[in-house]
């Protein structure tokens, strides 16, 4: 009788060329196959494979690309991944990954300066190198040291420094465009009054309250969490902890001011009156009456008790006015509603970002 069983491996010319190989090496070279096409057809890879999430995401973290079906259209992405960051190697787009220490630092949109060449502890840079590698030399150069910068471009083409600092125990990563630098210099400076008109320009300009020159509710409370945590740390950290956000809303808390969603209903003039008196915004006039101290009358050093600056003192000009407020202390003060209001949403705001 005829076999009629289908042919081995080994009866065409294919399965004796393959009879020479261990069964692991035909593996792994399919397998390598596989990769390669999958790398230079990822589109097509990607959509065939939609089908399984598992594998879906097995091949997006070995081509080192987004979950965003959006971006997988674009190349891949160079990792940091000290840092948590990615960069497309052909546009410098940088992009913050989950768990990033530059998560509220590194906004959509950002591209990467041309960065000069810097010098990695045993590493020589090459004419060959791309901005992409440098990019990666000078970020493995801030790894190694602990901290360091890197300057971006963003989508309106305004310059803006990423400080990175791993060498305190929050390990933090904070965006400084111009205007936050030029604060900083201030700062440095010890020019305390400039510094606190300064102040109030950047909150006008982050929250695009220029042209109208005040804030009003709706931007208090909208306000970027990432730049008030830069501005309140750039008050500390040149001040020695006496002035900032954080110092002046810890006072207003531990004299009895509501931070909670009813506080300006639950308004309370002494616990008002004493916060102004402890950061010394108040003082007592020769006839015993109390009185607001003019701008001018401020102290700008170190001399100041805590909490003293910033004023911002035209804080609540965008607020309406308040008619159930009390709005004369015991000592004669008047109390501008405005103010109160205003001074209330802010500190909420800061405590609402974790100032």
């Amino acid at each position: 009788m005829k076999n009629s069983r289908s042919p081995s491996r080994t009866d065409t010319w294919v399965g004796k060329v393959i009879d020479q190989f261990p069964t692991f090496i035909i593996g792994f070279f399919t397998g390598s196959l596989i990769t390669v096409y999958g790398t230079l057809t990822q589109i097509d890879l990607l959509s065939h494979l939609n089908a399984d999430p598992n594998i879906l995401n097995f091949y997006q973290q070995l081509l080192g690309l987004s979950h965003d079906k959006s971006e997988q259209k674009k190349q891949y992405r160079g990792y940091i991944e000290k840092l948590n960051i990615s960069v497309n190697p052909t546009t410098l787009i940088i992009h913050v990954l989950p768990n990033s220490i530059c998560e509220s630092a590194i906004y959509e949109g950002d591209r990467v300066q041309v960065l000069p060449p810097v010098e990695v502890i045993g590493q020589q840079n090459s004419a060959q190198d791309t901005e992409f590698n440098l990019l990666k030399q000078r970020v493995n150069q801030i790894i190694s040291d602990g901290f360091g910068s890197i300057e971006v471009v963003t989508p309106e083409n305004q310059l803006a420094l990423i400080e990175i600092n791993l060498l305190n125990e929050e390990q933090n990563c904070v965006r400084k465009p111009k205007y936050i630098q030029e604060l900083e210099k201030l700062l440095e400076q010890k020019n305390w009054k400039a510094a606190d008109q300064k102040t109030n320009q950047v909150l006008l300009k982050i929250t695009n309250r220029e042209s109208v020159g005040y804030l009003d509710e709706d931007a208090i409370q909208k306000m970027s969490c990432s730049y008030l945590r830069t501005i309140d740390q750039l008050w500390k950290k040149y001040s020695g902890g006496l002035f900032g956000f954080s110092v002046q809303k810890r006072i207003f808390v531990e004299t009895k001011n509501q931070l909670k969603d009813d506080a300006l209903n639950r308004y309370d003039p002494n616990a008002y009156i004493h916060f102004t008196d402890l950061v010394r915004w108040i003082e007592s006039g020769k006839n015993g009456k109390e009185k607001w101290k003019n701008y001018n009358e401020l102290t700008f050093s170190l001399e100041a008790p805590e909490g003293h600056l910033p004023r911002l003192n035209q804080l609540e000009k965008g607020m309406k006015m308040e008619f159930n407020y009390q709005l004369f202390s015991p000592n004669a003060l008047p109390l501008s509603s405005q103010e109160i209001k205003a001074r209330t949403l802010f500190f909420t705001r800061v405590d609402t970002c974790k100032l």
